[in-house]
């Protein structure tokens, strides 16, 4: 039986490689929002999943912020 640490830090190394293999064909702008989106819900859904803290839609959508407000930015400039 594999401990419910393990299966956590292997469900987030699975995201890590869909994210990079996304961010590695799309704009560095969406990249980062793509990024900092899965981080955000990725952190809340562990929160419930262990019952540690209080998971909260707000908490995500202010982890994903930053990345969305990067990319309309660099989508702004063309960057």
């Amino acid at each position: 039986m594999i401990a419910k640490d393990k299966v956590l830090h292997i469900v987030m190394g699975v995201c890590a490689c869909v994210v990079m293999f996304i961010a590695h064909h799309v704009s560095l702008g969406l990249s980062l929002a793509i990024a900092s989106i899965a981080l955000g819900v990725f952190y809340e859904f562990q929160q419930w999943y262990r019952k540690e803290g209080q998971p909260e839609l707000w908490d995500a959508v202010a982890t994903a912020a930053p990345g969305i407000v990067a990319y309309v930015i660099l989508d702004l400039v063309k960057w």
